[in-house]
């Protein structure tokens, strides 16, 4: 009996299930497929200095947009990193857990505009033992709620609009002595890391700054001298230095762009070795618990900037700075809002001396992804546009 009557209460529904598949079907037909846009249609797209130069314009619009209420920013996810547990990928064939050099993390950022077209989500990943970097960004309508492109950029547009704000911190903040070509004392940009964003680093900074002298600290002699040969190669004088205290003492602007969780450039209260001016741009430090500079050197800066106020305090340069209060959270200024005070930036007219030491801190904001991902989306359309 309890047979028959399973039998029959589930028989309607079986008769019944393909009517629903059909239904949902015909539904999902009717509504376009997100467009999906490959790597090398990104890349034609994203590399040219025409390109470079629009978006660290756009990137400096988009934070002045963010510190006055204008983006819509969701709190960040990171994956694989401390706090949380490593990926098990860590133990593979292609890499040793015991090595300590795990550095892989997986990061969601998402957020909007107000009153702009689309919404975005962004997913990056990279670190050491993923072989490569990799991710996309997902546009939605603000209307439907639809996703209507897939941008398979593989982290590319990550990378670039990162460096976009590395340019634009050097176009505001670099000291004079690297807005002309001379070989002055001063005149050499000190780059901490040899990976891709130190390359991407270089490559948008030669939009702002007019010196083209490099010099580099890395972990390791074979990526050092790899780095070296890239650069130089793309119109750089690139040397190396043994340790990164050599980059305080010789370079009027540094920018850091590894994945360390200990301070790297060092400071003491006995040292006075430090070159004024000076520039710090600091681009590694994008998940809790990351550092590359002593807490003491950033508490003896004369300016502070970071992208986000409220990252600040939990990741990036000066977290540690703050949680042992050698710093105030009022004294850093948020990008956008540096932005709009024109008298903090750089004096660089030659009547008075600005020899500030001034860092500015990139943990990264969901602004960034949604500028680049436009300017992308926007290239697309008018490509489709008829002549």
């Amino acid at each position: 009996a309890s047979s028959a009557l399973l039998h029959r209460n589930i028989l309607p529904l079986c008769a019944l299930t393909p009517y629903y598949i059909s239904s949902y079907s015909k539904m999902t037909q009717q509504q376009s497929l997100p467009s999906i846009v490959t790597l090398t249609e990104i890349e034609e797209i994203v590399s040219t200095d025409s390109f470079a130069l629009d978006l660290i314009d756009a990137i400096k619009k988009g934070f002045v947009s963010y510190s006055n209420g204008g983006f819509n920013a969701c709190p960040i996810q990171t994956m694989g990193a401390p706090p949380m547990a490593p990926f098990s990928g860590r133990g593979n064939s292609n890499s040793s857990s015991d090595d300590g050099n795990y550095q892989a993390q997986t990061c969601v950022k998402s957020g909007y505009v107000t009153g702009a077209s689309h919404y975005v989500i962004k997913v990056a990943s990279g670190g050491h033992p993923f072989p490569n970097n990799s991710g996309l960004m997902q546009l939605y309508s603000q209307s439907t709620g639809k996703l209507e492109t897939i941008l398979l950029d593989e982290g590319i547009l990550t990378e670039l609009r990162t460096a976009a704000v590395g340019a634009l911190a050097a176009q505001l903040l670099a000291p004079s002595v690297l807005m002309t070509e001379n070989n002055g004392d001063g005149c050499c940009v000190g780059m901490l890391g040899t990976g891709i964003q130190a390359r991407y680093q270089l490559q948008y900074l030669a939009h702002v700054i007019k010196c083209r002298n490099v010099k580099v600290w890395g972990r390791t002699k074979e990526n050092v001298q790899q780095y070296m040969k890239d650069m130089t190669a793309e119109g750089w004088n690139v040397s190396s230095v043994d340790t990164p205290q050599d980059l305080l003492t010789s370079c009027s602007l540094i920018v850091t762009t590894t994945s360390s969780r200990e301070p790297l450039l060092k400071y003491t209260a006995a040292d006075n070795s430090i070159k004024h001016p000076l520039h710090i741009t600091c681009i590694g430090s994008d998940a809790t618990g990351k550092m590359e500079l002593d807490p003491k050197l950033a508490a003896t800066a004369d300016l502070l900037v970071a992208d986000c106020s409220i990252q600040t305090a939990e990741r990036g340069e000066f977290e540690d700075a703050l949680k042992q209060q050698l710093v105030e959270l009022d004294s850093v200024v948020e990008l956008g809002k540096f932005i709009e005070k024109k008298e903090l930036h750089r004096n660089r007219d030659g009547k008075d001396d600005d020899c500030r030491l001034t860092i500015f801190d990139s943990s990264g904001v969901a602004v960034q992804d949604c500028v680049i991902a436009a300017m992308v989306n926007e290239a697309l359309v008018q490509r489709e546009m008829p002549m």
